[in-house]
């Protein structure tokens, strides 16, 4: 079974890389990183995290689409769309424990 990872989980991960830092002062740390990555891709930015994948918004532009159930057209405005693409490494490293 497959285990969710939580920010908390990262932070106490760090922590026994980072014996002589606080648990309190590493949770800010990863908070503040996964602000900078936020941030930097609602700014439009792609974010590259080397070994494990890169991050981009692609813009959607306004389009009509239908209802399937009631066939009624409706109007859909732009919108971003978060796409991750894995690194070469991560995609090895997955097919390795997957097989």
């Amino acid at each position: 079974m497959s285990k969710i990872v939580f920010k908390k989980d990262i932070a106490v991960w760090l922590k026994e890389f980072n014996k002589e830092m606080s648990l309190s002062k590493i949770e800010k740390v990863v908070d503040i990183f996964f602000q900078e990555v936020a941030t930097a891709l609602v700014c439009g930015d792609r974010v590259e995290l080397r070994g494990l994948g890169s991050m981009v918004v692609k813009k959607r532009t306004a389009r009509v689409a239908k209802n399937p159930r009631t066939n009624q057209k409706i109007e859909v405005g732009n919108k971003g769309s978060l796409c991750f693409r894995p690194s070469k490494e991560l995609i090895k490293k997955f097919n390795k424990v997957s097989s």
